[in-house]
């Protein structure tokens, strides 16, 4: 071949390379994106429960328990605090949950909340403790829906997080629920998380989902988070639940949705914590703010999964926020100035509750997004039909748009992604973000490009 019919073919290779290129370059695109281009964060409180502190008498009772049936055994877990019971205290006010849920509330932190129902097999939050006055009960549960509730999502932490209940007699069996019944059977599991629910109903808390109490449920997990949805629509009449079970302390988390019905609108979402309980657990164990983020805001567990740009939920158990005075509480607002100094001006991280993580996962991984090209060659038509409706549902198109109408209502053009937020959009280079509160049914935007 010669030279001279080389160079020409090699041309012609180039401009049909040059050719396809632009026409994928024209290919409009629209990818879901995390809300408002933030990352979420988002604070699980286990283990609180209204007027008495379970760890004191989850220790109380695996002690008693170990020594009367596993008295060979060393102790484990939360029980080798056994010979503190004696300083711990038994009780946790609701003035000082009050506090913690104003403090919070202040700081625009949001997540998730345990109220287990019959703490320790102490007392039923629908029927009252006995022993205790019945005005601390009151408290709590004023406290706990009017201020708690704004911020985080409540749940049982099943019903005792100690001992497993007969349903039938409502007495406490020897089997514990986190422990001996991690692996409940099957035909039980829906009708004791159902139970659990109900009693928060019986008191005016509505759950938006579960936490489970160790690894409850943990060895049939299809299983159980069908048991989840299924008490959740029996309890509550809701689709959409979410359940806490694992926390990746060095994996990267996930959202996995379970049990979809896009017909129905139906899933439930596993959330995971990103971290391990390094508030202090009971009180009496490791409180150090650093593990979640250090002093130079750049190492610590939280930003490494924010650089991931995966939810970033940080786990704490309630006791130490108070007990052996409240080294859980210090370490939290270390950890809540860091967190503000990392992102000083909100544009990296949203703080949501965990049903809210859930609800936009079911979103982004259940809707189906078309785009296309209008009737005008420079509008862009975008088509989403989803049963998974969520807040600040946010896309971006590969296009510069100058105008963005979502139906027939004009969106808000903002300069940049501090003033980002639902029902406007802004262009950055080539791309155009645009954030609406996603409805269930079919939804249409038009973009405007130039």
């Amino acid at each position: 071949m010669s030279i001279t019919r080389r160079k020409f073919l090699q041309a012609a290779g180039a401009a049909a390379f040059a050719t396809r290129a632009r026409a994928a370059a024209d290919e409009l695109t629209a990818t879901v994106r995390n809300p408002l281009l933030r990352t979420p964060l988002a604070l699980i409180i286990d283990d609180s429960c209204p007027v008495i502190n379970k760890a004191w008498h989850w220790i109380k009772s695996r002690h008693e328990w170990r020594m009367k049936f596993q008295p060979d055994k060393p102790p484990s877990g939360w029980e080798v605090h056994h010979d503190k019971l004696g300083t711990m205290a038994g009780t946790i006010p609701a003035a000082f949950a009050q506090e913690w849920g104003e403090w919070c509330g202040e700081q625009g932190i949001k997540g998730k909340y345990s109220m287990i129902p019959f703490p320790a097999g102490v007392g039923r939050i629908d029927k009252g403790f006995p022993g205790y006055p019945e005005s601390e009960l009151r408290d709590w549960l004023r406290v706990t829906k009017e201020i708690i509730h704004k911020n985080f999502d409540l749940t049982p932490e099943m019903i005792t997080h100690t001992r497993v209940v007969d349903l039938k007699t409502w007495e406490l069996t020897d089997a514990w629920e986190q422990g001996e019944w991690v692996d409940p059977p099957v035909e039980l599991l829906t009708d004791y998380v159902t139970a659990a629910m109900q009693l928060l109903k019986n008191a005016g808390i509505v759950c938006e989902g579960v936490t489970s109490p160790g690894v409850f449920g943990s060895k049939k997990e299809s299983a159980y988070a069908r048991a989840v949805i299924e008490a959740a629509l029996r309890v509550n009449h809701n689709p959409r639940p979410f359940y806490f079970l694992w926390s990746r302390a060095t994996e990267l988390p996930e959202v996995p949705l379970w049990h979809v019905d896009k017909a129905q609108g139906r899933a439930v979402a596993s959330v995971m914590a990103c971290t391990g309980d390094w508030f202090g657990a009971t009180g009496y164990d490791l409180s150090d703010p650093d593990k979640y983020i250090a002093e130079d805001l750049q190492h610590g567990r939280v930003p490494m999964v924010l650089r991931q740009e995966l939810p970033s939920i940080l786990l704490g158990h309630w006791p130490c926020f108070y007990a052996n005075g409240g080294p859980g509480f210090k370490t939290l607002k270390v950890v809540k100035r860091r967190l503000d100094a990392l992102d000083p001006d909100r544009t990296r991280t949203l703080w949501m509750k965990t049903s809210e993580i859930g609800h936009y996962w079911m979103a982004r991984q259940l809707s189906d997004v078309t785009i296309a090209r209008g009737t005008n060659a420079d509008e862009a038509r975008v088509q989403i039909s989803t049963a998974y409706p969520a807040a600040n549902f946010t896309l971006t198109l590969n296009a510069a748009a100058k105008r963005v109408r979502l139906g027939d209502a004009e969106l808000r053009e903002v300069k940049s992604v501090r003033d980002f937020c639902s029902g406007t959009f802004f262009t950055e280079g080539r791309q155009t973000h645009i954030a609406f509160d996603l409805p269930a049914g079919n939804t249409t935007l038009f973009a405007r490009l130039g």
